[in-house]
């Protein structure tokens, strides 16, 4: 397997490649011309410019086995060939089902639970039968279109469906709509889970997770195609078109209206012409009338011709705009269709209740069968297109098995979810608490003034406001002392009551004592509604004691539910002892009396914050109200009340009787205080180096300096202008002092919305930003904690989770490598990611949860969220990330100019460089900007996605406060040029404008070529770019506008390609050599299995394998024959029982203390001797070496062989001239090249001084997919 590292193989820049072994087998019958001797010479002048040195390439493994036989001639027929196998035969279902009719639809629904099939005769008759599935003549259908509805204010699941094929229409209702259950969670019944069939929908993975077959295991036959993703994939628009396209759209509409509206005027001015030519009877003035209708009949055709020639000239002079839409499917079947679909009827799935839905039924059927026929339409338009723009089978397999998505969740995902929340607002309610307590402290001071002392609170409005019955002060007479539960005088309805008929009163008992005794079962808090009575909240549902059966219960504290329940445990009290009394029937005065004590004692106890923080009291009704005497002697007689002066109002300041504004579910008077409040800061008493915090309505926050004192900074000093800062304005011109913004990530222009976002946690940490006690520390830590969770937490809790259950067992504890018993005892469900899975131009999946999960942080609340995915008793979680994926893939265009592995710094760097010797690309930025090699990531991945110079400026000024703007500039310039390079500005040398003298230059001019061409396809699998950023859409004067999307979209749809190509690899290999495995998910560059426990070492050797194909791919379209070891297998393959990034993450975090076990990591090398030196064989036999000579006879009727050489540059004169740092060489290499002279400098003969620094004017900040570079530094930690 492995041979001495003397005898390795290398290249002339000291690579090392694949062994003889491997190569023999991945790139046999393919010999590309060798890089002519000029190119390897340039190639080793521009690594040495660059420090590099390639006799330090790195000392692999010469690995080498036997692999599975090819499929082809060579590796990419290889890939045609499998992708086909994987495509089939639901690429033929698709394409028949595009190109045919859907029958008429029904004219009537019949209204019964479960599937109704409508027949359609050919002499126009039709009828309809109850069916358990869609089937035809006794076999399943195989072609659907299909759609949903749900009422999610009710549940996630659907209360209706139809279908149609080519055969019928079908509709299905749940049973809960028509009340024939009680139980909302209905699955709709496929059937014929092993049968192969499509399922075509708008969006469909909304309606795949309502499909009862799907929550299995084992999987299904059934693949789902989405006109969503296939239209965003053809047609669909950047986010940075979208607000010009929003503009045009608006524009156009105000158009078509003014032109509609010109025309009805015209109209019914001729009607109101002729009306009155009837009635005149003065013969000239009829004339004049007659003639008027005249001209207007005549002008009518013209007024209307005008809409027909702008439609012509707008279909032959289209722009990007027209040729583009949102993705609703009403924006999608408008612009592919003409169709114009009204959805407005779906906001009565939203607003209306089960019956007001079920009395308009046949409405609704009608709406959704509509969906359905407009789908279908829809989807006969855009899988051609799609198939004509991404024509590799390869493509189309990849997006079937990412639409099959699923995930494993057992008992611990409902730990989570309460975990997390408890956490939260345990975090939360300690601020809250402290926060709040510093408001009084400053309201306190309203009295004697001392608040004017103070900067901070000096800020605030101190205008007195009387304090009345909305914020909890209640005006009275002098208090009576006779009642030792009345405060003030008053009390609240709740303990009226208790105490006006008694504590041992069927009303208190039923309604009061629960929440007062805190009752909880299975550690949910009861509940009280007038809809539901008493019950408790499980993932957002309403659930019944089990004693109660299918009755509602009225009276928790008895001998039914209250005492069973607390003698088992499973309901509970703060209490116990008195709850028990009251449920036993015990009515003496003893327990009244502790009743009375234990009212009194929560009375005492409850502050406003501990009311809004207990999901027990704050269900009582906490409004005062004046006490009654009756209650105040022993003997019920009224004690006399004193007739004394009304006392003085209760005064507060405006700011703090703002903050107790009456809320919902909030008794009078409580704070609504939080870390995002405006004037947390304030009560903080925040500084920035030690200067005092202040809020501008113009300039957001910032910091004030004595003008006095000897304080330089390089941010710029602030004049206020809006009229709600004139004290700020008054203190800046006359009182001596000078403001200035807190620092923010995009500028000086940008206003910092809150000092405690997270952002601003690491200058809490260094001390930047301060705050008397500490409490700024605690404030911005629980902010940085709870981000996560506050962010993501409505999404994770409405997550779809699908319980096993007696009749279903989804496919869990039947393996036969688990323990049954074992299997049986545990929870387990399953969740079906809602992912597109093209969302994205660039044809990457999305997902709102899953694809945006953050990995566990210990010290963000929730993040553990991933490591919840549990494997099954029996299985494994097998998979792997790619390593630097898009770094190498740009890289390794840029060095297929030379058709040599390495030949630029950057691919060198990406392939041999290091950590250790400083020679990687993290290290070489980090010496340059001076900065961390974590840092430096940040501003490498930002710049190969296309950010510009200022970005560069603005990430140096962020991450050191002390830095002047014209060192960070300096510094950003420095690294571009020494990066990117210079580029020409000019389009007359070598015919283009270009890169040059930089370690990056060859690959933006790839890059840049590539996102420049007439058709722009990636090149693996030569898919084309959206018509939206086609060149030919894009008017000449926008000849590079859009630029940084076009290259992003070179770089993150190759990413895409590769991401296919693994999952294609993988399914031929599971299929061929029977691995237990099923796709689980993918994120971007992560992908995961789930494997039967037995073929774990299986399925890691499959993804080595998946990996060196599709690597090789890569080389192979590129122009070159051979492959860097270094980059030939992941550098690991995880098999864990959780998901997760990394095996060795214990996953703790502030709502999961306990660490997880950690998984097993293997390389190529482990991995080897794990399967027997590399079989993927059950019983481990050895790889056969099959000959595969025969293909070259038996190409495929489809496939033609690429042009793999287009990469490669065409003369040595331009390698050289994008190597060199000299424009004056660049200018004579093209003389030499062309003949010609060429005069002035950079940008041709401009007047010195008019023009704009290149690097920054070529990519505009604004143009970057953020999203996209965030989501690759997430994923890079451990580079």
């Amino acid at each position: 397997m492995f041979s001495d590292c003397i005898l390795v193989k290398r290249n002339e820049l000291g690579v090392q490649l694949l062994s003889r072994e491997l190569h023999s087998q991945v790139f046999r019958n393919v010999s590309f011309p060798n890089p002519k001797s000029s190119y390897v010479r340039i190639a080793l002048e521009h690594l040495e410019t660059h420090g590099l040195d390639p006799s330090q390439g790195s000392i692999l493994p010469d690995t080498g086995f036997t692999l599975p036989p090819m499929q082809g001639r060579n590796i990419d027929e290889h890939f045609h060939r499998i992708g086909s196998n994987s495509a089939q035969p639901w690429l033929s279902l698709a394409k028949g089902f595009s190109q045919g009719l859907l029958p008429p639809k029904p004219d009537q629904w019949d209204i019964q639970s479960g599937w109704t099939k409508y027949h359609f005769l050919p002499d126009g008759s039709s009828y309809s039968e109850h069916v358990e599935y869609p089937e035809h003549d006794g076999q399943a259908e195989q072609m659907l279109v299909f759609d949903v509805e749900t009422m999610p204010p009710y549940h996630p699941y659907a209360v209706m469906a139809c279908a149609a094929s080519g055969n019928a229409w079908y509709s299905w209702i749940s049973p809960w709509l028509l009340g024939e259950s009680t139980e909302p969670r209905h699955l709709i019944p496929f059937g014929y889970p092993d049968c192969p069939r499509i399922v075509v929908g708008h969006n469909v993975s909304y309606d795949r997770g309502r499909i009862l077959e799907e929550y299995d295991l084992r999987g299904t036959q059934t693949r789902f195609l989405d006109t969503m993703s296939l239209h965003v994939a053809v047609k669909g628009i950047s986010s940075h078109q979208r607000p010009a396209w929003m503009k045009h759209r608006k524009s156009k509409e105000k158009l078509q209206e003014r032109r509609a509206e010109a025309v009805e005027a015209v109209v019914e001015l001729m009607r109101d012409t002729e009306m009155k030519y009837d009635q005149e009877v003065d013969s000239i003035k009829k004339e004049e009338l007659r003639r008027l209708r005249l001209e207007m009949e005549e002008s009518l055709p013209q007024l209307q011709a005008e809409d027909i020639d702008v439609a012509e000239a707008e279909l032959s002079n289209k722009r990007w705009e027209d040729l583009t839409s949102a993705n609703s499917l009403a924006d999608v079947a408008k612009l592919h269709c003409d169709i114009t679909v009204d959805k407005g009827i779906r906001n009565d799935f939203m607003s209306h209740t089960p019956s007001e839905i079920l009395a308009n039924i046949h409405d609704y059927l009608n709406y959704c069968s509509q969906d359905v026929f407009v789908t279908h339409a829809v989807f006969s338009q855009v899988l051609p297109a799609f198939l004509a723009r991404c024509p590799s089978p390869v493509s189309f397999a990849g997006i079937l098995t990412m639409g099959s998505s699923f995930l494993t969740v057992n008992e611990s995902w409902e730990a989570y979810l309460e975990n997390a929340e408890r956490t939260y607002r345990e975090l939360d309610e300690k601020v809250k608490t402290r926060l709040v307590d510093l408001a009084e402290e400053a309201k306190g001071m309203m009295e004697d003034g001392t608040w004017k002392d103070s900067s901070w609170l000096a800020q605030l409005d101190w205008t007195p406001k009387v304090a009345g019955k909305s914020r909890g002060v209640l005006p009275s007479e002098l208090p009576s002392t006779s009642s030792p539960l009345c405060v003030a005088s008053t009390q609240p309805i709740w303990l009226k009551i208790l105490l006006s008929q008694g504590p041992l009163h069927s009303r208190s008992i039923n309604r009061i004592l629960p929440l007062l005794l805190q009752l909880s079962f299975d550690g949910y808090p009861l509940q009280y509604s007038k809809e539901e009575l008493w019950h408790y909240l499980k993932d957002d549902m309403v659930v019944r004691l089990p004693s109660a059966g299918k009755s509602k219960t009225v009276s928790i504290l008895g001998a039914s539910h209250g005492l069973p329940h607390l003698k088992s445990g499973r309901m509970t009290s703060n209490d116990l002892s008195l709850a028990v009394s009251i449920s036993s029937g015990d009515r003496t005065d003893v327990i009244a009396a502790q009743i009375l004590d234990f009212a009194k004692y929560v009375i005492e106890q409850s502050t406003p914050a501990h009311i809004k923080g207990s999901p027990w009291l704050r269900q009582l009704d906490w409004t005062r109200v004046e006490c009654e005497n009756s209650q105040s002697t022993p003997g019920g007689s009224k004690s006399p009340s004193a007739k004394g002066s009304k006392p003085p109002p209760v005064l507060w300041p405006k700011w703090y009787w703002d903050l107790a504004k009456p809320k919902k579910d909030m008794p009078p008077g409580s704070l609504d205080i939080t870390v995002r409040n405006r004037i947390a800061p304030i009560l903080l008493r925040l500084s920035w180096l030690g200067w005092p915090l202040f809020h501008s309505r113009e300039h957001g926050w910032m910091f004030r300096v004595p003008n006095n004192v000897n304080f330089s900074i390089r941010l710029t000093p602030l004049q206020f202008y809006d009229p709600a800062d004139g004290v700020l304005q008054d203190s800046s011109l006359r009182g001596g002092f000078v403001f200035y913004k807190l620092p923010h990530k995009d500028g000086e222009k940008a206003n910092v919305g809150s000092p405690l976002g997270k952002s601003f946690m690491k200058y809490a940490q260094d001390g930047t930003m301060t705050s008397p006690g500490g409490e700024a520390n605690e404030a911005l830590d629980m902010n940085a904690q709870c981000s996560y969770w506050i962010s993501a937490r409505d999404r994770i809790i409405k997550q779809m989770v699908v319980w096993q259950d007696e009749q279903s067992t989804m496919g869990f504890g039947t393996s036969e490598q688990g323990d049954k018993s074992v299997a049986a005892a545990q929870k387990w469900g399953i969740i079906l990611p809602q992912v597109i899975t093209m969302g994205t131009v660039t044809r990457r999946a999305i997902e709102k949860t899953w694809l945006t999960a953050s990995n566990a942080k210990k010290n963000r609340v929730g993040s553990e969220l991933k490591a919840m995915v549990r494997a099954p008793e029996g299985y494994a979680i097998v998979g792997a990330d790619v390593d630097s994926e898009e770094l190498w893939i740009s890289s390794c265009m840029g060095d297929a100019q030379f058709g040599l592995h390495g030949s630029t710094a950057i691919g060198w760097m990406t392939l041999e460089g290091t950590k250790a010797a400083g020679t990687d690309l993290h290290s070489k930025t980090a010496s340059i900007l001076g900065i961390s090699r974590d840092q430096a990531k940040v501003f490498n991945y930002s710049r190969i996605y296309g950010a510009g110079m200022r970005h560069a400026v603005l990430l140096l000024l962020q991450s050191n406060a002390s830095m002047l703007p014209d060192q960070a500039q300096k510094l950003a310039e420095n690294l571009y040029a020494s990066t990117k390079g210079k580029n020409t500005h000019r389009s007359d040398i070598f015919g283009r404008k270009f890169w040059f003298g930089g370690t990056e230059s060859f690959l933006f001019n790839k890059l840049e070529e590539i996102a420049l061409s007439d058709c722009p396809r990636t090149p693996a699998l030569g898919c084309g770019i959206t018509y939206a950023l086609s060149k030919e859409y894009l008017p000449a004067e926008f000849g590079s506008d859009y630029m940084t999307s076009r290259i992003n979209w070179v770089v993150q749809s190759s990413g895409v390609d590769y991401l296919h190509l693994l999952i294609v690899s993988m399914d031929y290999l599971i299929k061929t050599y029977d691995i237990k495995a099923r796709y689980l998910i993918s994120v971007h560059d992560e992908l995961r299995y789930l494997v039967a426990d037995d073929d774990r070492y299986r399925a890691a050797l499959a993804l080595q394998i998946a990996n060196l194909w599709t690597r090789s791919l890569f080389a192979y379209k590129l122009g070159m024959d051979d492959l860097p070891q270094g980059v030939a297998f992941f550098s690991a393959v995880d098999v864990d029982t959780v998901l997760r990034k990394e095996v060795d993450m214990p996953c703790v975090t502030p709502s999961h203390p306990t660490p997880i076990p950690p998984g097993e990591s293997l390389n190529i090398v482990r991995t080897l001797e794990k399967t027997n030196g590399g079989s993927l064989w059950a019983d481990g036999r050895p790889m056969a070496k099959v000959d595969t000579s025969h293909w070259s006879d038996d190409a495929s009727e489809d496939y033609r062989s690429p042009d793999c050489l287009t990469h490669r540059a065409k003369s040595a004169a331009f390698l050289r001239a994008q190597a060199t740092s000299e424009f004056s060489e660049v200018k004579h290499l093209a003389q030499q090249t062309s003949g010609d002279t060429y005069e002035g400098g950079i940008g041709g003969n401009k007047k010195p001084g008019r023009r704009s620094r290149s690097v920054k004017s070529a990519h505009p900040h604004h143009d970057l997919d953020w999203e996209a570079v965030q989501e690759v530094l997430n994923s890079r930690s451990t580079l």
